[in-house]
């Protein structure tokens, strides 16, 4: 077998890259898309062409995961890199996979799933992974579409691993799903395809989308309260960052427009750390907004009340990240 090398890299974890040569007189399966390149922290199987690639700067990726009665299909978000390859002639799909196997277990990457051809039929995991293939987002090179859909239709010798490696910078996943090429082209006959996602642990660039005061005010006349996504502040920390002014401004603003309107501000975390922190910080987050509104803004202090509630009245599930981002915001409450 031809492992891939593994050498430990500052950002996560890489294997050596590893390219064969062009052949004389390519063809289009038999060099790489012009443009495109390895991902720096997992290489290709030695002597494959990579024939389709592409990234998402955010993101959510469909993976499979063991559950009790079988694989469960969970989303992970992050920056999102996709790639499909073909393999050497003369090398099938289960030595290739069992490359995969040995590389990623000797980078301490842990298994979440995985199976070989009778199992992963046996779990319709190829059936799932056309779905994810078909969804992801692929350079176009004229086919892309038409081609993904060949690419993971039923065909025998197929497998799949999900592993996952806990990394300074955040968790990285590597899924990645082979099936025997039986293609009529000569030139893609016998070689196996491979189908790879790396995602990798990303924050949301926050603080892009604001809400103007004209809206402010009417969800505070129609709802009694708006929850503001605007207000940014780093982790465990009370200090409103640069980045929150337009939406200071909007709230501002809309105080202005309606001057019988008075409020609380009200602080929400997510369910990281103990509750009695949580709420402290809450509070300190409330009162920093309301310090900036009466001090930078010249609103009352008296239209202002701070309080701060922790993680006791989420606005969405605090189990995955998208959910904790959710519940992390400042509300505006009329009193």
């Amino acid at each position: 077998m031809t492992y891939p090398v593994y050498r430990s890299a500052p950002a996560a974890c890489a294997f050596a890259l590893v390219i064969s040569s062009p052949l004389a007189h390519a063809g289009k399966y038999d060099a790489d898309r012009p443009g495109s390149a390895d991902h720096p922290l997992v290489s290709r199987y030695a002597g494959s062409t990579l024939y389709l690639h592409g990234e998402e700067n955010y993101a959510g990726a469909r993976t499979l995961v063991a559950g009790k009665n079988g694989p469960v299909e969970k989303t992970v978000e992050g920056k999102i890199s996709n790639r499909i390859y073909f393999g050497p002639k003369g090398r099938g799909s289960l030595e290739i996979f069992r490359n995969y196997q040995a590389a990623l277990r000797s980078a301490g990457f842990d298994t979440l799933y995985e199976c070989e051809a009778a199992q992963c039929e046996k779990d319709r995991t190829q059936s799932k992974i056309v779905r994810w293939a078909q969804g992801a987002q692929w350079v176009d090179n004229g086919n892309s579409d038409a081609y993904v859909i060949r690419l993971f239709e039923y065909k025998p010798g197929f497998h799949y691993i999900h592993a996952r490696k806990d990394a300074p910078a955040g968790p990285v996943d590597v899924q990645i799903a082979l099936r025997t090429g039986e293609e009529s082209d000569a030139n893609v006959q016998g070689r196996a395809q491979q189908f790879m996602q790396v995602i990798e642990s990303a924050r949301v660039e926050q603080g892009n989308v604001t809400v103007d005061a004209s809206a402010i005010g009417a969800a505070l006349k129609k709802d009694g309260r708006i929850a503001l996504y605007g207000i940014l502040f780093d982790t465990s920390k009370a200090v409103i960052k640069p980045e929150s002014k337009d939406t200071l401004e909007q709230m501002a603003r809309s105080l202005k427009n309606d001057p019988g309107v008075n409020v609380f501000i009200v602080g929400h975390t997510d369910n990281q750390g103990a509750v009695d922190a949580n709420l402290a910080l809450s509070r300190k987050r409330a009162q920093a907004v309301v310090d900036a509104l009466s001090g930078q803004y010249g609103i009352a202090a008296a239209r202002l009340q701070p309080h701060g509630v922790a993680n006791l009245a989420p606005a969405a599930n605090n189990a995955d990240d998208a959910g904790r981002a959710r519940n992390r915001r400042v509300e505006m409450v009329v009193r």
